[in-house]
């Protein structure tokens, strides 16, 4: 092969390899998945009722993380209601008897025995080089009953996954990292119900 075809095909092959791993990448656009790690329990009649009210964000922006090149991972949905849906898959699973509510007013209107909110403190995921993904997520859970707040809690949780990036990745790596926080909180939970 003559040297100057040699010498443009190398930097086409180059060309070539870096589209597919950037295309192999992870998307901007994350999609907030959750699965329990047990299968739930169906909760006997009798079984306490606690309504989970959507949890108040205060994080400082919509976006979800950052990406190497300096653009943000951004929620497929909202982070409000899949925080506050997880954790009610994780009581349920418990056997409590679970339903949602989008404020705390609308809890109480329904005389709900049992309320668990919270706060998202932090959910980011960044892209720290080409084969390492970490995500922190930072919640403060808290219960109440009709006397009052029962019991309050910061968690946080912090996972690495050293990989080639994908979007299926950066999905599993941000729903585990939630599971981490979500899992303890509903048996401390649980146990304040009990």
């Amino acid at each position: 092969m003559p040297f100057k075809v040699r010498r443009l095909l190398l930097p086409l092959a180059l060309l070539c390899v870096s589209a597919l791993l950037c295309a192999c990448g992870p998307s901007n656009y994350v999609r907030l998945m959750y699965t329990p790690n047990a299968e739930s329990v169906l909760p006997k009649a009798d079984a306490p009722r606690v309504t989970v009210v959507a949890f108040s964000d205060e994080r400082s922006t919509q976006g979800i993380g950052e990406r190497r090149d300096g653009t943000a991972f951004m929620p497929s949905s909202l982070v409000t209601d899949w925080v506050s849906r997880s954790l009610g898959e994780e009581l349920a699973r418990l056997g409590l008897q679970v339903s949602y509510a989008p404020t705390t007013n609308t809890a109480a209107g329904a005389n709900a025995p049992y309320v668990a909110t919270g706060v998202i403190r932090e959910i980011w995921i960044k892209e720290t080089s080409a084969t390492s993904v970490t995500a922190t997520i930072r919640l403060t859970v808290t219960l109440a009953n009709q006397k009052g707040i029962i019991y309050s809690e910061n968690l946080s949780a912090t996972q690495e996954r050293k990989a080639l990036p994908s979007s299926s990745m950066v999905e599993g790596l941000v729903a585990d990292t939630l599971r981490d926080v979500l899992v303890p909180a509903a048996k401390k939970l649980y146990e304040r119900i009990q």
